[in-house]
């Protein structure tokens, strides 16, 4: 075959030449169907599949097998990694913080019309690749945009004094949940995991005063801890007496009880002794408490009302007085 070219050269093409060209072209064809076919999924990360433009299947790590761009082609997200979004400063490779550009997300107007300087940070993961790649346009900027409208109503809901000293857990929390809401609100695929509110500051004109405050604040908080500790010391004390002082009352009335059962009890069975033969027992009640009475005395004397006098005589126990 000779092909006649426009400056007058003729060009032959053999049938070798036309299968080699052939060759070349599915060769290629090949190449680049293998290529754009086979796509791989890392551990921490899922492929939203689309063919003809239409989600046909999410799938998680390992390697996998599509028809070729532009048939079906895939998005992967990276949905185990937790990602960051900080506002009112930045940090560099160092870790330090840079703010000096960040000054229109850093002001804050609180509840009571002061203002406060605040940072913060939103943590967050792509737990539904579907809804985070289709149903928002750009989900980290939408995001970014949730975040300081949700910070702003938390903190213009309080006292300034509140969010400097006793309130940024209680912000930290309310502005997580309402993120988690207008997030949820929208579909947007991403699961907030946290938010750490970085600094609460003065402005640099009250800052002074602000310092008094905190101080008074720690005073106040470690006479409570004082407080609380003597509390916890004494309150224990206080108790323990109490109960040994109530052991040792129960013990005396537990004794009287019984001794004033035993006297009752031998009282009635002597009544009914007594009954059975008064005088019998008149006499014996008599002896006892003669015997009682006189069981410890050394010497006795015995005085006769008939005499004038009183006479020597024999003792009870035997001697000669």
């Amino acid at each position: 075959m000779r092909i006649h070219l426009s400056d007058g050269q003729v060009l032959e093409v053999t049938r070798r030449h036309i299968v080699a060209a052939v060759a070349v072209v599915l060769l290629v064809l090949l190449a680049y169907t293998v290529f754009t076919s086979v796509f791989q999924v890392d551990p921490r990360e899922e492929g939203v599949v689309l063919t003809l433009g239409t989600h046909t299947r999410t799938v998680g790590p390992g390697l996998y097998v599509k028809w070729p761009y532009p048939i079906s082609r895939v998005y992967i997200v990276p949905t185990q990694v937790v990602d960051e979004e900080k506002f009112g400063y930045r940090t560099d490779e160092q870790g330090r913080r840079m703010m000096e550009t960040y000054e229109s997300e850093r002001h804050m107007l609180t509840g009571d019309l002061n203002i406060v300087l605040a940072g913060w940070d939103v943590q967050f993961t792509r737990h539904e690749p579907e809804k985070y790649l289709f149903n928002v346009e750009d989900p980290e900027e939408t995001l970014r945009d949730i975040a300081q409208s949700v910070m702003r109503e938390t903190l213009g809901d309080m006292a300034s004094i509140r969010s400097l000293t006793v309130g940024r857990a209680e912000i930290i929390e309310q502005a997580r949940r309402r993120i988690q809401q207008q997030v949820d609100r929208f579909d947007m695929g991403i699961r907030i995991s946290e938010v750490n509110l970085t600094f609460v500051d003065p402005p640099p004109p009250v800052q002074s005063a602000f310092d008094d405050l905190n101080k008074a604040v720690q005073d106040a908080d470690r006479f409570f801890q004082e407080a609380s500790r003597q509390y916890e010391e004494r309150v224990p004390q206080a108790r323990g007496a109490a109960q040994r002082r109530q052991r040792v009352a129960e013990g005396h009335r537990d004794r009287r009880v019984e001794r004033a059962e035993g006297q009752a009890a031998r009282f009635n069975a002597m009544l009914e002794q007594y009954r059975q033969a008064p005088e019998v027992t008149r006499e014996r009640l008599f002896l006892e408490t003669m015997e009682q009475t006189l069981g410890g005395v050394d010497r006795v004397i015995l005085i006769d009302p008939d005499l004038d006098s009183i006479l020597p005589h024999w003792g009870l126990d035997g001697e000669r007085p």
